[in-house]
C-alpha cells in the first residue's frame, strides 16, 4: 500500500513539475502585443524604479505575460540584469529574450536639450556631445548636420520654409528638449527642430492671426529676434532692444550690433568659442552685410535660434524713446536717447 501511494505521489509530483514547466515555457514564449495600431510603443523606465515596478508596467501594457516567469528567466539567464532608466522601444511580436536584450542595450532614446541663442554649428556640437555621451560607438556627423542646415532648407516640407529666401535654416532650429533615437542622423534631428518651430511659432503667428506691431515680414522678425537674443541677458530688456533695432532699421541707421559681427567672425580658435569676446577695430572694419556696425539693414540670415520670449518681444516690441544701449558688467543694459548719452554711459559703466 505504501509503495502504491509512493508511486502515485511521484506521478503527481512529476505532473505538477511538467505542468509548471509547460506553464513557464508558455509564459516566457509569449510574444509582446503592445500596440494594435502600430509596430511599437515607447516605454519609459523611470529613475529609481524597482524591477517589480518595471515588470508590472510591462505586464499591464502587454509586453510580458507573467511577472513571476519573467523574474525566474532573468535570475537564471542573467542574474546581474538591471533596467536602466530611459526611453525604449518595445515592438509587437518580441519574445522575452529579445525584449530583455533590448533593455540590456540601454535606452533607445536620449534626451537632448538645445538652449536658445545657439548658431547651427553650436547646435551640431551639442547634439554630437550628447549622443556620444550615451552612445560612444555612434559617430554623429557634425559635418552633415551643418551642411544640411545651411544648404538644404527647402528639402523639408514645412509651411514656414516658403518665408525663407535662401537655403539656410539658421534661426529656425527651435530650442527645447528633444527625445532623439541614439542612432538618429542629421536630417532626422533637423526635421524634429523645424517641426517644433512650426508648431510653437509659425502656426500660432499665422493660423491664429497674431500680427506684429512692426512692418517687418516674418523672416525679418526672426532675424531681429535672433539679434535680440544675443544682445540681451534679461527678458525685461528684450522688447525694448527689439524696438530700438526695428526703428533703426526703418530709419536706415546701422543696427550697431556686436553680435552680428561675432557671428561673422565664426569660431575663434584662440578663445575656443563661437562668439568672440575680444572684437578688434579690424573686425569692425570688415565689409560684410553681417557687419551691422558698418552697414545699415539686417544681416542676410538670423544669427542664432532665438527662443519664444525673444520672438514674442520682437513681434510685439515695446515703444521707447531710446536709440542706443550698452551692456554693463553685470549684464544689465543702460539706455540713452542721444549719441552723447551713449558716450556718457560708456564712460560710466564700462
Amino acid at each position: 500500500m505504501n509503495r502504491k501511494f509512493t508511486i502515485i505521489g511521484i506521478v503527481v509530483f512529476l505532473g505538477i513539475i511538467i505542468f509548471l514547466y509547460t506553464l513557464y515555457t508558455s509564459d516566457i514564449g509569449f510574444r509582446s502585443n503592445v500596440d494594435s495600431n502600430g509596430s511599437y510603443i515607447r516605454f519609459q523606465v523611470k529613475q529609481n524604479e524597482s524591477q517589480d515596478q518595471v515588470l508590472n508596467s510591462l505586464k499591464i501594457n502587454g509586453s510580458i505575460k507573467s511577472i513571476i516567469a519573467t523574474k525566474i528567466y532573468i535570475d537564471t539567464s542573467n542574474p546581474f540584469f538591471t533596467f536602466s532608466p530611459g526611453l525604449y522601444r518595445i515592438y509587437n511580436g518580441e519574445d522575452l529574450k529579445t525584449l530583455l536584450n533590448n533593455f540590456n542595450k540601454g535606452p533607445f532614446y536620449t534626451s537632448i536639450t538645445i538652449p536658445s541663442g545657439l548658431r547651427i554649428g553650436e547646435v551640431a556640437n551639442v547634439i554630437r556631445n550628447e549622443l556620444s555621451l550615451d552612445n560612444p560607438s555612434y559617430n554623429f556627423s557634425v559635418t552633415d548636420f551643418r551642411y544640411i542646415a545651411h544648404n538644404d532648407a527647402h528639402s523639408f516640407g514645412y509651411l514656414f520654409l516658403s518665408q525663407i529666401p535662401g537655403n539656410s535654416v539658421e534661426g529656425f532650429l527651435y530650442p527645447g528638449t528633444y527625445e532623439i533615437p541614439k542612432n538618429a542622423d542629421a536630417k532626422y534631428i533637423i526635421n524634429k527642430e523645424l517641426g517644433a518651430f512650426e508648431q510653437n511659432i509659425y502656426i500660432p503667428y499665422t493660423k491664429f492671426q497674431i500680427t506684429s506691431t512692426n512692418n517687418l515680414n516674418f523672416y525679418q522678425n526672426i532675424t531681429v529676434a535672433s539679434i535680440v537674443r544675443r544682445e540681451t541677458l534679461y527678458n525685461s530688456d528684450k522688447p525694448l532692444v527689439a524696438n530700438i533695432f526695428i526703428r533703426r532699421y526703418d530709419a536706415g541707421i546701422p543696427l550697431g550690433s556686436d553680435a552680428t559681427v561675432q557671428y561673422l567672425l565664426g569660431f575663434d580658435s584662440n578663445e575656443q568659442k563661437w562668439w568672440r569676446t575680444n572684437i578688434t577695430a579690424a573686425d569692425l572694419a570688415i565689409n560684410s552685410p553681417y557687419n551691422t556696425r558698418l552697414n545699415a539693414g539686417l544681416p542676410p540670415t538670423p544669427i542664432c535660434s532665438p527662443g519664444l520670449i525673444s520672438i514674442k518681444s520682437t513681434f510685439k516690441s515695446t515703444p521707447n524713446p531710446y536709440w542706443y544701449f550698452l551692456s554693463g558688467k553685470n549684464g544689465h543694459l543702460h539706455y540713452s536717447v542721444t549719441s552723447q548719452g551713449q558716450i556718457n554711459n560708456i564712460q560710466k559703466y564700462l
